[in-house]
């Protein structure tokens, strides 16, 4: 197993992208809206990813499914309302019946695990984050998320909790660059991290944002930093689920570091699985060989926690046409009963 979410480029895998998943066993896979043009399609991918994969485990299927402007199932008609105008709405049952109408989506694809909930704070920075979070309070986003992490969970599919440490207040995107933060350890746990700490119990995972906070780590962006992952998330606040970065082909970190570079860097800061999501044909031989040079005691800790990640997944079954189509029917008129907020301004994970 080479332990790495990998993004596919189709709706169908190339014969280089099956030579290449066969031979290094990626951990897992993640789904955008280029490899999602039709239901049925999409879940005949993901069985095949499932195929592909050697050993006892199936493979991590994960996809950005947020609601709101973040969806990759949009174009077959699932467009479920975001974070926010859920949170507006302020009705527990809204959150859950979102929550439920997501999974039975995911489900249907093959799906298993959603890089959500959000637990960022809201800000007016211009960051990738409008209309993405549960609020701008930290008690707000416990409560709402909360709700929307549970029930996902109660449906089989994993949850990941993001961006840790909290990037609410970044004022750029980091798609594009490296946000600076200032703050000590005890500084994000009184307000930013709240969110993270108090949900920590019951998240399979995490998700590292990319930030730069040189109080904690002024080398090092936080999906990098040993002093973060390792010192503060794990050995402080004693998390031991899987830990995943954020994509590492996003200009904060692809300005600075080849995937290779960053994944190693990552794998020893104490994450679990860097995110290569877009070219991974091109890079995953690499990335290979860096997870190579690692010392095997490193492995074998990661490794366990993946395997323990992987353990619990299952693959139900499909919906059939008639069940999708009633399916449908029922998401329209959901979403069309929640009003939408403002998602200014854009930012490229809305296209992916």
């Amino acid at each position: 197993m080479l332990p790495v979410i990998a993004g596919v480029e189709g709706c169908v895998l190339s014969e280089r992208e099956r030579e290449l998943f066969t031979r290094l066993q990626p951990a897992g896979y993640i789904l955008f809206t280029r490899n999602i043009a039709d239901y049925e399609f999409a879940r005949e991918l993901t069985d095949e990813l499932r195929r592909l994969t050697t050993g006892p485990d199936e493979p991590i299927i994960a996809i950005d499914q947020e609601g709101g402007r973040v969806v990759r199932t949009a174009e077959i008609g699932v467009a479920l309302p975001s974070a926010a105008a859920l949170a507006r709405a302020g009705s527990s049952h809204l959150i859950r019946q979102a929550a439920l109408y997501n999974a039975s989506c995911l489900h249907t694809l093959g799906v298993n695990t959603n890089f959500a909930p959000v637990l960022d704070l809201a800000s007016p920075h211009a960051n990738a984050l409008p209309s993405r979070c549960w609020g701008s309070g930290t008690q707000e986003v416990i409560s709402h998320a909360g709700v929307w992490n549970r029930t996902t969970l109660s449906r089989g599919i994993h949850t990941c909790g993001k961006h840790f440490p909290g990037m609410g207040a970044a004022e750029c995107d980091p798609h594009h660059d490296l946000p600076v933060l200032h703050g000590t350890r005890e500084s994000f746990l009184a307000e930013a991290a709240m969110p993270f700490t108090a949900l920590m119990p019951e998240l399979p995972s995490l998700m590292v944002a990319h930030l730069l906070i040189p109080e904690i780590d002024a080398t090092y962006p936080t999906s990098l930093s040993p002093a973060l992952v390792q010192g503060f998330l794990r050995d402080q606040l004693g998390y031991e689920g899987v830990v995943f970065t954020d994509d590492l082909c996003m200009g904060s970190i692809a300005k600075r570091y080849s995937p290779a570079e960053s994944a190693e860097l990552a794998w020893r800061a104490g994450c679990d699985l860097p995110l290569v999501c877009h070219g991974a044909v091109e890079y995953l031989s690499g990335v290979a060989a860096a997870y190579a040079n690692l010392p095997a005691a490193m492995k074998e800790a990661l490794e366990l926690r993946v395997e323990r990640f992987r353990l619990h997944i299952s693959t139900p079954r499909p919906m059939s046409f008639i069940e999708w189509n009633d399916y449908l029917k029922n998401v329209a008129a959901f979403t069309a009963s929640v009003a939408e907020v403002n998602a200014a301004p854009g930012s490229p994970v809305q296209g992916y």
